[in-house]
């Protein structure tokens, strides 16, 4: 199995096309991809949320020459190579991101928020496609809120910042992965509001509405999603069972 073996199946699985969708919509930016390309087979996988040195010294020590990481090794465009990128290159470990189309596949990190959340059903609020994909989820639940941040600081295992009386009975919710709860976002007809990361203004601006919010880590709300990518890896067709597979927690960053 080569690097490319691998993109087509995080492909098939997480189109990259929709991450292009996504920038033309909303605007912004986007480098997903092969980032760091490598020649040969692939010895192991280590899926990571971000590029981090603790995360090539995990794949250097399990013996991975790759990483798929959800937010992309290089963002912004660099004028000089260090830190963790640096040391994959010196180490031969290829790097795949799969950062916007991840967040907005059929299964991928804004689906699997919502889930954990505890939706059963949901709503695409920016449909990319004529499938299941795109960005922003509104759902129902019907339990108050204190339950609902209870059991999402359980299934997150992070710490989660409630902002509402605990009492109050939620019956609609929309949710955005990451950073995506902005301006408009807050405008959306529902009891719940649930991202990470939100700006003052805007927590301010939902609370005067009538609102409540959950808010969380950025990387608790991401890296459960990006975990259901790594599980379903193995099953993917294409996969070789002789490459392993290896996750990395940051405990830094929950």
């Amino acid at each position: 199995m080569k690097i490319n073996d691998v993109y087509k199946m995080l492909d098939d699985y997480a189109p990259f096309g929709l991450s292009d969708k996504l920038v033309a919509a909303e605007g912004g930016y986007d480098n997903s991809g092969i980032i760091n390309s490598v020649d040969g087979d692939i010895t192991g996988i280590l899926f990571a949320l971000d590029l981090s040195v603790p995360a090539v010294e995990r794949a250097k020590a399990e013996g991975c020459n790759l990483i798929v990481t959800h937010h992309p090794a290089i963002y912004h465009p660099i004028k000089k190579m260090g830190g963790a990128l640096k040391k994959a290159v010196e180490n031969g470990i290829g790097v795949i991101s799969c950062h916007l189309n991840l967040d907005c596949a059929e299964r991928g990190i804004d689906y699997w928020f919502a889930k954990g959340l505890g939706a059963k059903k949901q709503e695409i609020l920016l449909k990319l496609s004529d499938r299941e994909e795109g960005y922003g989820r509104l759902f129902f639940l019907g339990e108050s809120l204190g339950d609902i941040r209870r059991r999402a600081e359980e299934t997150f295992n992070t710490t989660v910042l409630c902002y509402g009386p605990e009492s109050k009975h939620i019956n609609s919710v929309a949710s955005f992965c990451g950073a995506g709860l902005g301006d408009k976002e807050a405008e959306t007809e529902c009891d719940l509001l649930c991202s990470a990361d939100v700006d003052h203004h805007v927590i301010l601006s939902a609370v005067e509405q009538g609102k409540t919010l959950l808010v969380f880590t950025h990387y608790a709300c991401e890296n459960y999603g990006l975990k259901k990518l790594y599980v379903a890896f193995s099953t993917f067709e294409g996969y070789d069972e002789n490459v392993k597979l290896y996750y990395f927690d940051d405990a830094r960053l929950f």
